[in-house]
C-alpha cells in the first residue's frame, strides 16, 4: 500500500465504497468462523449500501475515510451507543467500527483513525467511549487496551445463526 494517506470526512456519495469495505474487510478478518450463509445474511443484512446512506444522513454518526492515493482503504464509525450495557448518567459515545483492509494494516492507519474517533469524542462532550470486539480478536484487544480501553462487559453478538462472544471495552475521556 502506498503511504501517501490521505482522510477526509464521509459524504452521501460515499456510501458505496463505505459498504464494500465494510463487508470486504468483515469477510477477509473473519469469513473462515461462520458458515457460508450466515456470513452472507450478515453482509447482506449490516453492509448494504441504504444502511450505509442512513448512517450517513443520521447527524449523530460520523464516519472517516482513509485513502491510499485515491483508493479508500479504511473508514472509522462513531456514534450513539447501542451496546448492551448501561453507559451510566454521564454523555457516551460508541466508536462501532475500525475497518482496515489487510494489505493496508500496519502502516498506522487503524492508530490514526482510532486517534480521529477519540478526539471526536472528546470534542462532542462525551466522557466515556465504548465499543466491541470479538473475544478472540487479540490484536484488536492489544491496540484498544494500549490507547486506554478497558474491559467492562460482555455480551452475545449474532452473525446469521451463529453467535459469538464480545467484550465491551470502555476509554474514560474525562
Amino acid at each position: 500500500m502506498d503511504r501517501d494517506l490521505t482522510f477526509r470526512d464521509a459524504q452521501l456519495k460515499d456510501a458505496a465504497g463505505l459498504a464494500e469495505i465494510g463487508r470486504e474487510t468483515f469477510a477477509e478478518t473473519f469469513g473462515d468462523l461462520y458458515p457460508p450463509g450466515d456470513l452472507r445474511q450478515f453482509l447482506d443484512e449490516t453492509y448494504s449500501v441504504s444502511k450505509m446512506e442512513g448512517d450517513l444522513k443520521d447527524p449523530d454518526v460520523e464516519v472517516r475515510i482513509a485513502y491510499s492515493g485515491k483508493r479508500m482503504v479504511a473508514y472509522c464509525k462513531i456514534g450513539p451507543c447501542k451496546l448492551p450495557i448501561e453507559t451510566g448518567p454521564e454523555p457516551a459515545l460508541e466508536l462501532h467500527r475500525v475497518y482496515v483492509y489487510q494489505h493496508g494494516q500496519g502502516v498506522g492507519v487503524g492508530r490514526i483513525l482510532l486517534a480521529w474517533a477519540i478526539e471526536r469524542a472528546r470534542q462532542r462532550g462525551a466522557r466515556n467511549l465504548f465499543l466491541g470486539v470479538w473475544e478472540s480478536n487479540d490484536k484488536a484487544i492489544a491496540l484498544y487496551e494500549s490507547r486506554g480501553f478497558e474491559k467492562v462487559g460482555a455480551y452475545k453478538f449474532k452473525v446469521g445463526d451463529t453467535i459469538d462472544d464480545e467484550f465491551i471495552m470502555r476509554l474514560r475521556l474525562a
